[in-house]
């Protein structure tokens, strides 16, 4: 109920979206158990549209959860961390691959086309920003829904970077490497500073 209301939609697909995220949280799951069988099995719980209000009292103390979680990693003084450091490039790589497959998308994602759509996608990344004035590290002032769509947005950027990589055959993390130590030469810390 109130995180539907909150988020302006109806249970119906408030329930679905849950469910569609702990699908993919499985298959993610299951897939790494292959590399690893010593890890527990998880199970796939599914959320009826018609929950009781056990159910969405549940949702939503998921959802204070992890914002409580994400205000507390971004304080100064815990410093940040991704709380996701099993996940690497090529497992989101992988998981996107076959996302676009499952839908028969491939056929679209040609690298211009994913590119004008990563423009697009840092477009409303930018949005984001827009009339507030400089905003300080760790976001004081913004709101949990603010910070919920930044997030999306920054994935979306990701992904379609993650997408393009893939259709253009770039390695992305080792060329991210590659760029680091192009950098570090160009720019060495004992004569650039500040």
């Amino acid at each position: 109920g109130a995180l539907a209301k909150q988020l302006g939609l109806e249970l119906a697909v408030v329930a679905r979206i849950f469910n569609a995220g702990v699908e993919h949280a499985y298959r993610l799951d299951k897939r790494r158990r292959l590399r690893a069988p010593s890890r527990e099995i998880l199970s796939a719980p599914r959320v009826e549209a018609t929950a009781d209000q056990a159910t969405c009292t549940s949702l939503e103390a998921t959802v204070q959860s992890s914002e409580t979680l994400a205000a507390a990693a971004s304080t100064p003084a815990a410093g940040f961390r991704f709380t996701r450091s099993d996940t690497t490039l090529e497992e989101l790589r992988a998981e996107l691959a076959e996302f676009a497959q499952e839908r028969e998308w491939d056929q679209f994602h040609a690298p211009r086309n994913l590119a004008l759509a990563l423009v697009g996608e840092v477009g409303e990344l930018c949005e984001c920003f827009q009339w507030k004035g400089e905003v300080a590290e760790g976001l004081p002032g913004w709101t949990a829904k603010e910070r919920t769509h930044l997030g999306q947005e920054l994935a979306d950027v990701l992904l379609y970077l993650l997408r393009l990589s893939h259709k253009c055959y770039v390695d992305l993390p080792q060329a991210a490497l590659d760029k680091l130590a192009v950098n570090a030469a160009k720019y060495p810390a004992t004569l650039v500073r500040g």
